[in-house]
Order: C-alpha cells, then structure tokens, then sequence
C-alpha cells in the first residue's frame, strides 16, 4: 500500500471514487439489514459516500457505521469449528508441525468478509486521499 502515497493526488482520488463506487453498488444492504430502519439509514449513508467518497467530510462515521452492521451480521454466519494439521509427516519423528483451530464459514460469511476488506482499503485510502489534500 505505500505505493498510494507515490501516486499524484488526482490518480488516488479517481482511485477512491472508483473504489467507493464499486463498493456501494456490490453492498448487500437489503441482506444486512436488520429492519427497514437500518436498511434506510444503510442507504443515506451509502448515498452520502457516493456522493463524494467521504472526501469532504473528516469523520468516518460513515465507516464506522457500515463496519458494525458488517460486523455483527459476521458473527452469525459462523458454523463452528474444525482442527488442520498444517505441518509435515517426517519418517524419523512422526507428524511435525501443529494443529490449528480453523472456523468454518458460510458463504454469506466470505461475501461479507469480502465487504470488510474491501472497506479497510477505501479507509486506508481515504485517509491517504485526505493526507494529500491538506498537504
């Protein structure tokens, strides 16, 4: 990600519109939504991005409020757990490596962590964007 900060403010502000575009167009409000209060707070605040990326505003409410939905429809999408053995089996000393535990996810719970990561990045760029322009 350094490479954000080489590119001209133009370039990372096309990249943040683009991204935030994107982004909005693929949310699932109507499937993280828990009533239609949300789901219409969900859609100004959606509105309010696209309008501008968040460029003009100097909070991340926006953010933050996409990340709590995001994040409690998470932590139900998780079926359990599962142990991996991620080592080697060595002739001489058996199984080498260790066990770990592993969650086992639905695919709602990769769409939305898809959603999450794709946030951080339009954060992080954001910040990069907003960086520049007081620079």
């Amino acid at each position: 990600m350094q490479t954000y900060y080489q590119m001209p403010l133009d370039e990372v502000c096309s990249l943040l519109i683009g991204m935030t575009r994107a982004f909005i167009d693929h949310f699932p409000a109507n499937e993280v939504a828990a009533d239609a209060l949300e789901r219409g707070s969900l859609r100004r605040t959606l509105e309010a991005m696209r309008a501008c990326a968040g460029l003009s505003r100097r909070d991340d409410t926006d953010v933050e409020l996409l990340s709590a939905v995001l994040e409690r429809e998470r932590e139900r999408e998780t079926l359990g757990t599962f142990m991996v053995f991620d080592g080697r089996d060595d002739r001489d000393l058996g199984a080498v490596g260790e066990v770990q535990e592993m969650l086992d996810l639905t695919y709602r719970r990769q769409a939305i962590d898809a959603c999450v990561r794709s946030l951080r990045r339009i954060t992080h760029i954001r910040s990069i964007c907003r960086a520049l322009i007081d620079a």
